[in-house]
């Protein structure tokens, strides 16, 4: 492994994906093999749900579907029904609220190999924020009867729900802390570290983030105006901490992007 790969775990999950492109639609009992083992992999691949037995995640893929989203389209608004889990396949969630201005604030995008909605299932009380597809995205949708129904046969599967619940609330009671009593250089930082981690690929220069963002969408994720983030990506350039071209983002030195993060500017 390289001094660059070493420097931050990149935990882009090697599990199997399913072919592309994808079907628009497709019924989990048409499901192919390859995607199966992708649905597999997304729930084995966490440690909350890693012990999930086969022929549970088995009766969940014949029971659900699979369904490609444009990019920007609408899955879930914010407070209404949200009634299936989904496991992201390709592409990535971006999970929003937007005010009567219009202003947006992102909370976080959901890459390949989550399981996510396991909350607005359990409890039925919607969707907390307006769920979109970031890119082109392929989801395969499990039901809430089809989730509770392996719940009854196998009631040792919560608790991995439960760990991950907890996980998922720990990290963001985390961001909130840093998001508090940062400045924003900091914030930015952390931010690009976090996308790093999950988006990184190894590359010549550094570690380059796979995903796609505009400073439109750091500054949503920010909180922040476009401007803030255009003026302090700049610096980062000068200062050759990062290279930004047409929405694509490499960091080049991860440790000093770390000691920003760790600083109070």
């Amino acid at each position: 492994m390289s001094d660059i790969s070493e420097a931050i775990e990149i935990r882009r999950p090697s599990a199997p994906r399913a072919d592309l492109p994808f079907q628009p639609y497709r019924a989990g009992r048409a499901l192919d093999a390859r995607t199966r083992r992708a649905i597999h992999a997304a729930f084995t691949a966490n440690p909350c749900l890693r012990n999930w037995p086969a022929a549970s995640i088995d009766a969940l893929c014949d029971a659900g579907h699979l369904r490609t989203w444009t990019s920007g389209e609408l899955i879930f608004a914010r407070n209404g029904p949200c009634d299936d889990i989904q496991v992201v396949l390709s592409g990535a969630i971006e999970m929003s609220w937007t005010n009567a201005a219009g202003t947006r604030a992102v909370a976080i995008y959901m890459w390949p190999n989550e399981v996510i909605n396991f909350i607005p299932v359990i409890d039925g009380g919607g969707s907390m924020h307006d769920q979109r597809a970031h890119g082109l995205t392929t989801l395969f949708h499990i039901s809430r009867d089809a989730l509770f129904a392996q719940f009854e046969r196998e009631p040792s599967l919560l608790r991995g729900v439960l760990d991950l619940i907890c996980a998922r609330s720990r990290a963001l009671h985390r961001r909130i802390g840093r998001s508090a009593l940062s400045g924003f250089r900091a914030r930015l930082a952390d931010q690009l570290l976090s996308l790093a981690e999950w988006h990184g690929q190894p590359a010549q220069r550094g570690i380059e983030l796979t995903i796609r963002l505009s400073q439109e969408d750091l500054a949503s994720l920010l909180v922040a105006s476009r401007q803030s983030v255009n003026k302090e990506l700049r610096r980062l350039v000068r200062e050759r901490v990062i290279d930004a071209q047409y929405s694509r983002l490499t960091i080049l030195d991860i440790e000093r992007l770390r000691e920003i993060s760790d600083g109070d500017e």
